[in-house]
């Protein structure tokens, strides 16, 4: 027939010609599913006759009617194309007409199926939704089933997004009512491992029979496992006997349900992420991982394995969660129960308001009470300090990171010189396990210095300063700052400064090298600055300097991010901005940092009272000292551990490359969207291109979505807890409370960046404002003015360099770079952690 699709036809399991709701009923048929009668009026009926159906049209639809024993009356439902997707479910945008007999009135209901596509309100939904202009509607005309029960079944939880429950709509009768909101339902709620009734409420008179709960229990999630994605189903029960009316995905849980795939503990029985006893918090994560988080790089780089260390390490033997984090909304949220317990190790003292904003305002005084583990706290130190103290011990431990890194370096400087695309399959999987191994021998004791020793010091010596010296009234977060800036054997002082150099190489060729540099590409440059006099050598000099640090250059470390090594010109733009700045030296800033650093311990120093203030003072010496080693540590660790990332980075790429060959991906870059275990599928020919495509679609949204505006701060199962504003509700629009990170004032227009990309159009002066700063964000440091950070306390990376260019830092300002308009002018208190919008755009 030219417009009328059967089940068993070919076409009719195609959206493209039967809309979402005919494909999915195909499908259900298909399953083997009890499906009352149906055919699909073609989506290309509507496209070619609009509203006025054609004789041969007439004539195949009466034999159509007469095919599924239409005498008990029909329904007529609209099936748009992209209707009942993942993500747009158009639920009650378009017409349904039910009971309906004789030609005539199926062929009205089926005008109105048409007409309804061109209403204002379906053609915004579409329009809000992005959908495709050259869109048309197919129409279901489907055999009346008479239920004696009807209603909807979700095999997902809709309303707390809980894939751990079902929960089952029923009214006696027809199910328009139900769906309509005509009628209360009965509903119940079904443990989804095991089909068991968790509660059933809203029963007048004789409630839906147990038999009838268990059948379209069983069936709809016996038909949701095939279809792959929670289902939306509808259903009549008659007789005993249940028929699905339609089946649709439950658009508002493709997140919550593709980010499962990829859980490390998804298929174990005692995780309990949608429990609604516990909270989940973004803050600790955000210390790990910068959102939004590619689905790649949260299982490469889940911190799961290294916290049930951190627990064992201090005699903790007891249960731990499995999923002491989850993934949502392109974030990682961690278990508050899990952090409490981690900062009970830290003594009272140490809990300073960096980590007490880890938890919600309703558990924070629970916290700072809470008892000091320090038996727990003791053995972790002792074994330190007693066993391997050449590699942990805290006066060992940073000669022995400093000394790995020339080998791993090397090592690392070869591997990026190889073109992977060219090994096989097999070759890449041995080079990838050869990374992953040499990594395992360097990161754990520059994890111990990082994670243990640096995190410690600066912890107890915030504690102790605002303890021994709060009479100066400043905060023990505010002089920490000051005795921490300008440290010595910097990484990312010797970048900017040889930038800089390079940079004033440049001006010294003359005004047609500076022209180029602005406006040109690196190899147009180059070509013009070789043809000046010294310019082969600038040329040489910045390519040098390039190959040395390709693996820099990302937005964060996740894999995600290009690097410099992916394009020449990412770095070429970096310096650009040092070729139009008149920013100072970067030697110089640095040195005057320095000895702010020096006379400012020599005065807080000089500050102490008090009978012990000679003891004081020698412990706050000594801890000064191997604070300057571990923080110069943790800001230069990133040099050498990136070289690791940006080559887990190519292998993938070259992994995602094969699968584009092999038609499972797009594109290369893909590959980011899968989990690991994901792409070990794919290249096994085990995960179909469709199935793919469905995952990476609803991933990159979200993660889209989420690099403009952060997730929620706390979670209870997988609802958003609301925390009030900290400057309260009528000044939150002028007025920003943060965690004050680097001391100082400025003024100056704000300029919101989201990524290292955009770091080019910052102009001197300015304050920076953005989700979090990277290595290959430092080049900035030097002409900005201020950092405005939404996320990250006071060791974060972006903070720790303003403390070394002496410039002010609030961080943990949440929703910062949506809360400040870009290019307002504002003001910056960091030794208060408060920010003033001053005006507008």
């Amino acid at each position: 027939m030219r417009w009328i699709l059967h089940p068993s036809d070919l076409d009719c399991a195609l959206e493209s010609c039967a809309g979402g709701k005919g494909a999915s009923l195909a499908r259900l048929a298909g399953l083997g599913a009890q499906v009352p009668d149906f055919f699909v009026i073609r989506a290309a009926a509507h496209q070619q006759m609009r509203t006025e159906p054609t004789e041969e049209f007439v004539a195949e639809l009466t034999g159509a009617l007469a095919g599924i024993g239409s005498s008990g009356g029909v329904s007529v439902r609209s099936s748009a194309l992209g209707e009942d997707a993942a993500d747009s479910s158009f639920a009650g945008i378009y017409h349904t007409s039910l009971d309906v007999h004789g030609l005539d009135a199926v062929l009205g209901a089926v005008r109105r199926c048409w007409q309804s596509y061109e209403e204002p309100v379906a053609v915004d939904y579409r329009n809000r939704r992005g959908s495709s202009p050259d869109g048309a509607m197919a129409v279901v005309v489907q055999r009346m089933v008479h239920g004696d029960w009807s209603g909807v079944c979700f095999t997902a939880h809709p309303v707390k997004l809980a894939l751990s429950e079902g929960l089952i709509n029923a009214a006696p009768g027809l199910g328009e009512a139900l769906v309509s909101g005509q009628v209360n339902p009965e509903e119940i709620t079904i443990d989804s491992q095991t089909g068991r009734v968790l509660e059933h409420r809203g029963v007048h008179g004789e409630p839906f029979p147990p038999a009838g709960i268990h059948q379209v229990w069983s069936t709809c999630s016996e038909l949701a496992a095939r279809l792959r994605f929670p289902q939306d189903i509808e259903w009549a029960w008659r007789a005993g006997q249940l028929y699905i009316l339609q089946s649709r995905p439950i658009t508002t849980i493709a997140d919550v349900y593709y980010s499962r795939l990829i859980e490390p503990w998804r298929a174990d029985p005692s995780a309990r992420p949608d429990s609604p006893d516990r909270l989940w918090s973004r803050m600790l994560a955000d210390e790990t991982w910068v959102s939004p988080i590619s689905p790649l790089f949260y299982n490469v780089h889940n911190s799961t394995p290294g916290r049930v260390g951190f627990f064992r390490s201090h005699g903790d033997k007891s249960a731990l969660p499995p999923d002491m984090f989850k993934y949502h909304q392109a974030t990682a949220y961690a278990d508050t129960a899990v952090i409490s317990r981690m900062y009970e190790y830290q003594p009272r003292l140490a809990r300073i308001q960096g980590i007490v904003n880890f938890l919600p305002p309703s558990l924070q005084p629970g916290f700072r009470r809470a008892p000091w583990r320090w038996r727990g706290r003791l053995r972790r130190v002792l074994s330190y300090e007693l066993f391997n103290r050449r590699m942990r011990s805290l006066t060992n431990n940073h000669k022995y990171v400093a000394a790995q890194w020339p080998a791993y370096v090397e090592k690392s400087n070869a591997w990026l010189d190889m073109d992977l695309d060219k090994l096989s399959l097999q070759d890449l999987r041995a080079h990838q396990a050869a990374v992953q191994k040499e990594m395992m021998s360097v990161g754990p004791p520059c994890a111990i210095a990082v994670l243990s020793h640096a995190s410690d010091l600066h912890l107890l010596l915030t504690g102790l300063l605002g303890r021994w010296l709060g009479h100066l009234g400043c905060s023990g977060e505010s002089l920490y700052a000051r005795i921490s800036s300008g440290l010595d054997d910097s990484e990312t002082l010797r970048e900017n400064e040889t930038l800089w150099e390079i940079a004033q190489s440049i001006r010294a060729l003359g005004d047609a090298a500076v022209r180029s540099a602005a406006s040109d590409n690196w190899l147009a440059f180059a070509q013009l600055a070789r043809r000046l006099a010294g310019g082969q050598a600038v040329v040489e000099r910045f390519e040098r300097f390039w190959r040395a640090h390709r693996h820099l250059g990302s937005s964060y470390k996740d894999l995600i991010w290009p690097r410099w090594g992916d394009d020449i010109d990412l770095c070429f733009s970096m310096l650009k901005g040092y070729v139009a700045s008149q920013a100072g030296r970067p030697c110089d800033i640095h040195a005057r940092s320095a000895a702010s650093r020096v006379a400012a311990q020599r005065e807080l120093l000089g500050a102490l009272r008090g009978p012990w203030a000679r003891v004081r003072r020698w412990l706050l010496r000594r801890l000064f000292r191997y604070n300057e080693l571990y923080m110069a540590i943790r800001d230069n660790h990133r040099y050498y551990v990136d070289r690791n990332w940006y080559e887990v980075r190519r292998i993938y790429r070259s992994f995602g490359s094969r699968l584009v060959e092999a038609g499972v991906l797009q594109f290369r870059n893909d590959v980011f969207f899968l989990g690991t275990l994901e792409v070990d599928s794919a290249l096994a020919g085990e995960l179909a291109s469709n199935e793919a495509s469905a995952r990476i679609a609803v991933r990159r949204k979200v993660w889209e979505t989420t690099l403009r505006r952060q997730g929620p701060k706390f979670l209870r199962g997988w609802n958003a807890v609301e925390e009030s504003e900290a400057a309260g509700e009528g000044a939150a629009t002028w007025q920003l409370q943060g965690i004050a990170a680097s001391p100082g004032s400025a003024i100056g227009a704000a300029r919101v960046v989201y990524e290292v990309s955009a770091l080019p159009s910052v102009k001197d002066g300015e304050i920076l404002v953005t989700r979090q700063t990277d290595p290959s964000w430092t080049t900035v440091f030097g002409r900005i003015s201020g950092l405005v950070l939404e996320t990250g306390g006071v060791l974060s990376h972006g903070t720790s360099l303003c403390r070394e260019y002496g410039l002010p830092c609030v961080t943990a300002v949440e929703r910062a770079t949506i809360r400040i308009p870009d290019g307002s002018r504002i003001e910056l208190l960091g030794s208060a952690g408060l920010i003033r919008i001053l005006d507008g755009t």
